[in-house]
């Protein structure tokens, strides 16, 4: 199926692990996913919830901006890095950890909100599980999450020959419309410079991206990988690295067979 992919789940969660003290200071363009999400679903969804569920909540980059302008009486912070928990937990009282792969674990029902930034595209399954998400929520609810598509890390695929095989905008619309009702959706181009090539591969170890595809660099290998990378994107401005966020905000579908 288009929506499956092999991707290791160890190597990402032990690559998250490691940037638990580094992620929020060099996730610049995560905090902006981030915060184009929250302010698309202020013009959407109610600003109270009964109960929430949030996928991936990472060092609660997104959390931290949904009790800035939401609230809820119980709000379920999922990740597979069970190291996140103390960092949820001390955010907001109303806050309860649930950790492990969600992909694997039955949802709560009833909810009133899942909410995700990022992380969908780690997703084995994505068709299976948004249909999951829509037996869960509640009549009047709302799925509301941002993903990546396929000109994520372009620069990287071009150097490397490796990466992600990403979704793309119009194939997740696709998969969300077996089972939701798409209220908003957005893709849009993020692009960040840095003065080296080295500081492209320093910056995605720092935000935690190191569960990619691919072999044990030599020396050989990083210089090449620098030259390559310069020939093809070297600017004034340094070394490109371009993301490519894309959004959704959507109702479940009024029967859900």
């Amino acid at each position: 199926m288009v929506n499956q992919q092999k991707i290791d789940k160890d190597k990402v969660q032990k690559g998250f692990v490691k940037s638990i003290t580094t992620y929020r200071k060099h996730a610049i363009v995560q905090e902006a996913i981030a915060s184009r999400l929250i302010a698309e679903m202020r013009w959407r969804c109610p600003e109270h919830h009964n109960s929430v569920l949030e996928i991936g909540c990472g060092p609660a980059v997104l959390t931290d901006k949904f009790f800035q302008f939401f609230d809820a009486n119980k709000y379920l912070a999922n990740d597979i890095v069970e190291e996140y928990a103390p960092i949820l937990e001390a955010l907001n009282p109303k806050i309860q950890f649930m950790g492990g792969d969600i992909e694997a674990k039955a949802l709560p029902q009833n909810l009133d909100l899942i909410l995700s930034g990022s992380t969908f595209q780690w997703f084995h399954n994505l068709d299976a599980f948004l249909e999951k998400c829509a037996k869960a929520l509640s009549p009047t609810g709302f799925l509301a999450f941002s993903s990546f598509g396929p000109e994520n890390y372009r620069e990287i695929r071009s150097v490397n020959g490796t990466g992600l095989d990403y979704l793309t905008y119009n194939a997740h619309l696709r998969l969300l419309d077996k089972y939701f009702d798409v209220v908003w959706s957005e893709k849009e181009i993020i692009t960040r410079h840095f003065p080296e090539p080295i500081g492209v591969l320093h910056h995605m170890k720092q935000t935690g991206v190191n569960g990619l595809p691919g072999k044990v660099w030599t020396k050989s290998d990083l210089k090449n990988f620098e030259e390559r990378y310069k020939d093809l994107y070297g600017t004034e401005l340094g070394v490109p690295l371009s993301y490519q966020p894309i959004y959704f905000i959507a109702k479940p579908k009024s029967i859900n067979d």
